[in-house]
């Protein structure tokens, strides 16, 4: 089998092409086209738990997924998909007083076989130079203790910005 003409079907169109191309005459030359180069690969930063003066603003939405956890996971805490079994009320704390108690009642939640609890910080209205200072120390509280999967903001409905629900690891004695 012969290999077909790309002209054989439509010779008007090489008559066309001939007479548009009529006077081009090829240019020859020694240079070799350089190869394209791919841009440098930048390395991308490494996700690290924030340091403990980090803040929160008012209306950051915070988020968490601990690494190796399924994204579908956070994904239905967001949604509400799971049932809140235990909630903590941060009011009128101290930052110092807030640690212990959050610190007790993940403790607490996991020993209980608890999946899903919801700690209320608030939104900093009431604070010192009107700052959130509790939903710092409970995002940097919640990312360093390894029983915490995920966390995110509530719903609105449930407390939004001010509360933030968290995914739990099953504890061996609940299992």
């Amino acid at each position: 089998m012969k290999p077909r003409d790309q002209n054989d079907e439509h010779p008007e169109d090489s008559a066309l092409f001939q007479q548009a191309m009529g006077d081009v005459k090829r240019i020859h030359h020694k240079q070799v086209a350089s190869a394209k180069t791919q841009p440098t690969p930048v390395p991308s930063t490494p996700v690290s738990p924030a340091p403990l003066e980090a803040s929160a603003e008012f209306g950051e939405e915070l988020r968490y997924l601990r690494p190796g956890i399924q994204a579908l996971s956070l994904q239905r805490l967001r949604r509400g998909q799971f049932a809140i079994e235990d909630t903590l009320d941060l009011h009128g704390l101290t930052a110092a007083e807030a640690s212990i108690r959050v610190q007790q009642f993940l403790s607490q939640s996991q020993i209980n076989g608890c999946t899903a609890v919801r700690i209320v910080h608030g939104k900093g209205y009431g604070s010192t130079d009107r700052q959130p200072v509790l939903k710092s120390r409970v995002r940097q509280l919640l990312i360093a203790n390894t029983s915490v999967l995920a966390f995110c903001s509530a719903r609105e409905q449930d407390g939004g910005t001010g509360a933030v629900d968290v995914l739990l690891r099953k504890s061996k004695a609940a299992r």
